[in-house]
């Protein structure tokens, strides 16, 4: 009977993992229809790399699923323009959170790597996961791009219309995130570098209740809105903002002269620079720049202004309730509260 015993010991030790991966959270079984990525082959019908399970999916009117099972796919993906809707989903014992995610999107390559001879969307050559289809929700996933301090790298671009990222996991170090078109909604998820790692052209995206960490010295965002009539905005409510160094981090600078973002009902850390913002490279034309804050709490006095109009925070709540409605919640999550300032 001792023989068996570390048998037995392990075969309760797997029956106990599995166990945690049995609640209403758990996201372990492709829905029916999806196309399955495994790196190890396992599953049947499945495809070892994501960008092969990409190129199966049809491009018709219907929905698309496309599951990952867990595993580091070290790779560069685009999603191609799609007629139907999208749902990515990553393997998760626990979709409520990114700390349990079990997928990783990894590639590394900066600006620096690409030829010389490409002079146009040289930033698209760097990134790891590129979204080009519309109508897309993406949950559990990490997406890395580790060239680290070398210049722009970009994790993941979003180039479409209607995006809903829950519980995600975006690292890189300059250029993280290329928030580029949208509306956009991030939903408990981590985002983190250095420098202006979140920044885009276009883009109206919403971070709800999301970790965001300063690894170096440089800005959170970088805003690009080029006019008045340009719809971008960044805004960060219910934000968790730290780093390990105090005054290391700005929440940001205008990449151009109408840029709008805010940061509202957040904990910043004193990883923050007391003075908020910075310009651009010196450029002191920020006339029509909107940078607020409201309502944050944490170890850094702002030393701007925490005055809105009541007309902006209106469609700021307009822009919200516009972005949930294009997107929704996973399982055990409960839908933020907005309120009208």
């Amino acid at each position: 009977m001792q023989i068996f015993a570390p048998l037995i010991a392990l075969v309760s030790l797997v029956a106990a993992a599995e166990g945690v991966c049995t609640g209403p959270n758990a996201r372990t079984t492709p829905p029916a229809g999806a196309i399955v990525v495994d790196s190890t082959g396992v599953f049947a019908g499945s495809f070892k790399t994501v960008a092969e399970g990409v190129a199966k999916l049809s491009n018709t009117t219907a929905e698309h699923s496309l599951f990952l099972m867990p595993g580091t796919y070290q790779e560069q993906v685009t999603i191609p323009k799609l007629k139907g809707n999208l749902v990515v989903q990553g393997y998760t014992c626990d979709a409520t959170s990114y700390a349990s995610n079990e997928v990783t999107i990894t590639h590394a390559m900066a600006q620096k790597d690409v030829p010389a001879n490409i002079t146009k969307s040289r930033n698209d050559y760097t990134t790891t996961l590129l979204l080009k289809s519309s109508n897309v929700k993406v949950y559990n996933l990490n997406v890395a791009n580790t060239a680290g301090n070398v210049g722009q790298a970009i994790a993941m671009k979003v180039d479409g219309a209607n995006y809903g990222f829950y519980a995600c996991n975006l690292t890189g170090y300059q250029d993280t995130l290329y928030a580029n078109k949208g509306p956009e909604l991030f939903a408990k998820s981590y985002i983190n570098g250095a420098v202006d790692f979140v920044f885009g052209l276009y883009a109206k995206a919403w971070f709800e209740s999301c970790d965001i960490e300063s690894i170096g010295k440089g800005c959170i965002t970088a805003n690009g809105r080029t006019n008045d009539s340009n719809p971008s905005e960044y805004v960060f409510n219910n934000a968790r903002v730290f780093g390990s160094t105090p005054g290391q981090a700005f929440l940001g600078r205008p990449w151009r002269n109408y840029a709008r973002v805010v940061f509202q009902n957040s904990n910043l850390s004193d990883v923050v620079n007391p003075a908020g913002w910075q310009t651009w490279n010196g450029d002191n034309n920020t006339a029509n720049v909107y940078f607020k804050e409201f309502n944050n709490t944490g170890l850094v006095l702002l030393l701007t202004s925490a005055w809105h109009s009541a007309e902006f925070w209106r469609n700021l709540w307009l822009s919200r309730k516009s972005l949930e409605r294009a997107t929704s919640l996973p399982g055990g999550w409960t839908r933020p509260t907005c309120r009208l300032f």
